[in-house]
C-alpha cells in the first residue's frame, strides 16, 4: 500500500501502528520530512519503547539483521522498534526476508530518500499487506501554510497567517524543520492543546536572538546594513571563536524574511533597528537575499563537505547586495 504524507490515513496509521503492518517506507525528496513521520512513529510506540538503530550497509552486509531484530524481545520488556537510516536498494534482501519470516510484533522503518518509480524496494513494499510506503513532497504555497497551521495546532498554538508564511519560508517548507520551528515557538510560549497561546513575531524573535547569541546578531544585522569590510570582519571573528557560519546563516535568513514581510510598517517595540535595514533594502534584492540564503542553508545540511564554503558565499552576497542600496 501507498499513501503521501500529508493525507489523514498517512498520519492515522503513524499514529495508531497496526499490528499487520511490519514495514514503513519512508521516501520522497523531502527527507527531512521522513525523518518527521519515523519521528511520530516513534512517539506513538511510547515513551518507554527501545530503538534499534540500522543503515543500509549493515543490513546490505547482513539481510537476515533486521528480521531478526524484528522478532527479538525488548530487554527492558517495552515495545521496540527498528528505525533504518540511510537505506536504497541495497536492502531489498534484508526487506525480502523480513516479509519472508513469522509475523513478530517490532515494526521497522525505513528511511530511504528519493526513489525511482521503478524501484525494486518500492514496489515490493507497496505489493505487500504488511508494507505501507509513505512518500514526502515538501509543501508549496497554500498547502505549505495550512500544514503549518495545522502542526501548530496539534501544539496548542495559534498561528496566525503571517506567522505561518514566515515559517514556511524560513524553512522552505520542509515538513520536518517546520515541525522542530513550531515545537520550540511552543515550548517558548508554554503552549499545550489544554491551554493554547496565540504565536507572536517578538516571540519567533525572542527565539532566534537567543539560539544566535549576541555575536550572531550583531553578524546577522551587519551583514543586513551592507558594510562589507565590518562583514567579513565578523565572519573571520567568528571563525576564529568556533562559532558556526550555519547558525549566522540561518538567522540572517530569518532577520531578511522578517525584513521582507513587515519591512514597510512603522517602528514596533523590540524591533532592533530592523525597520531602518528595512528602509535599506529593495523587494527585488531582498528576495535574491532570501533565495540565497536559503538555498546555501539547504546545501550546506545536505552536502557536508562544501557547507561552509557555500555559506561564506552566500552571506558575502547578501551584504553585496545591501551595500549597493547604501
Amino acid at each position: 500500500m501507498s499513501l503521501r504524507a500529508d493525507s489523514p490515513a498517512a498520519l492515522k496509521a503513524l499514529d495508531s501502528p497496526a499490528a499487520a503492518i511490519r514495514l514503513y517506507l519512508l521516501h520522497g525528496p523531502d527527507e527531512a520530512g521522513s525523518e518527521a513521520l519515523a519521528a511520530r512513529l516513534g512517539k506513538a510506540m511510547g515513551e518507554g519503547a527501545e530503538r534499534v538503530d540500522l543503515d543500509g550497509a549493515v543490513l546490505r552486509g547482513d539481510p537476515a539483521r533486521l528480521a531478526d531484530e524484528a522478532a527479538a524481545i525488548s530487554m527492558f520488556g517495552d515495545r521496540r522498534w527498528i528505525r533504518v537510516q540511510p537505506a536504497g536498494e541495497e536492502i531489498l534482501p534484508a526487506v525480502e526476508a523480513l516479509f519472508a519470516a513469522p509475523a513478530a510484533g517490532n515494526p521497522a522503518v525505513v528511511i530511504a530518500g528519493n526513489l525511482r518509480k521503478t524501484s525494486k524496494l518500492l514496489t515490493l513494499v507497496e505489493g505487500q499487506q504488511a508494507g505501507l510506503a509513505i512518500v514526502s513532497y515538501a509543501p508549496e504555497g497554500r498547502n505549505a501554510e495550512a500544514l503549518a497551521v495545522s502542526l501548530a495546532r496539534e501544539l496548542g498554538l495559534e498561528l496566525p497567517g503571517a506567522m505561518a508564511r514566515r515559517l514556511v519560508a524560513l524553512t522552505q517548507g520542509e515538513r520536518g524543520l517546520l515541525a522542530r520551528e513550531i515545537e520550540k515557538l511552543a515550548l517558548y510560549l508554554d503552549a499545550t492543546p489544554d491551554a493554547p497561546k496565540a504565536a507572536t513575531r517578538e516571540a519567533l524573535d525572542a527565539l532566534g536572538a537567543e539560539g544566535g547569541e549576541q555575536q550572531l546578531f550583531r553578524a546577522a544585522s551587519i551583514l543586513l546594513s551592507g558594510d562589507l569590510r565590518a562583514a567579513e570582519h565578523e565572519m573571520a571573528r567568528l571563525r576564529t571563536s568556533g562559532g558556526s557560519l550555519a547558525g549566522l546563516a540561518r538567522l540572517t535568513l530569518q532577520r531578511a524574511i522578517g525584513l521582507a514581510q513587515d519591512g514597510h510598517r512603522g517602528p514596533r517595540p523590540g524591533g532592533r533597528g530592523d525597520e531602518a535595514l528595512a528602509q535599506r533594502w529593495n523587494a527585488a534584492d531582498l528576495a535574491r537575499a532570501i533565495h540565497g540564503l536559503a538555498e546555501a542553508e539547504r546545501t550546506s545540511r545536505l552536502s557536508y563537505g562544501i557547507g561552509e564554503p557555500v555559506l561564506a558565499q552566500a552571506l558575502i552576497t547578501v551584504a553585496r547586495l545591501a551595500a549597493r542600496s547604501r
